[in-house]
């Protein structure tokens, strides 16, 4: 169960969440030159809807060939070695139905995406559900940044409000 407390007073907010937690190990778009390869959470959309999605932003864009995982039904995680400046991953990361806005909100928060690469408890191991070919890029691992964070099992819970508003 996740509890969610807020207490807002005099343009002041105390925000205070408790709920199970697991750590994650995930890779970020940043690359050591600056550039980003392009990651996609995608949620309550089927594979099909992912898929055109993705194919759409693929051409607009340009983009290398898109790998899509899943470990759960109507969630999907994606990524293209492309390398783009962080505009134009915002710009591609908006023109993607579908899109999971507290990736979105992270990736503009810490001026990187950050994808998971392990599995979360109660879930199957990720696997390749589809690759939309275009053209290939090489995969170049050392260039890319590993992070360990942690993230509530709950993603919904009871919320406690107090204050104006």
């Amino acid at each position: 169960m996740r509890f969610n407390f807020r207490i807002h007073k005099f343009n002041r907010t105390l925000f205070v969440m408790y709920s199970d937690t697991q750590t994650l190990e995930g890779a970020t778009s940043l690359l050591k030159n600056g550039k980003h390869i392009v990651m996609w959470d995608l949620e309550d959309c089927s594979l099909d809807e992912a898929k055109e999605t993705l194919r759409n932003v693929q051409k607009k864009y340009n983009l290398a060939d898109i790998y899509i995982v899943s470990d759960a039904e109507r969630s999907y995680r994606a990524w293209c070695y492309s390398f783009v400046d962080f505009k134009t991953l915002l710009h591609i990361l908006l023109d993607t139905d579908h899109l999971d806005y507290i990736f979105f909100y992270y990736t503009v928060k810490r001026r990187k995406a950050t994808l998971r690469t392990n599995n979360k408890k109660g879930r199957v191991k990720q696997k390749i559900v589809c690759v939309l070919w275009s053209y290939p890029m090489p995969i170049i691992k050392t260039n890319i940044e590993r992070v360990d964070y942690d993230t509530g099992l709950e993603k919904r819970g009871l919320s406690i409000l107090l204050g104006e508003r």
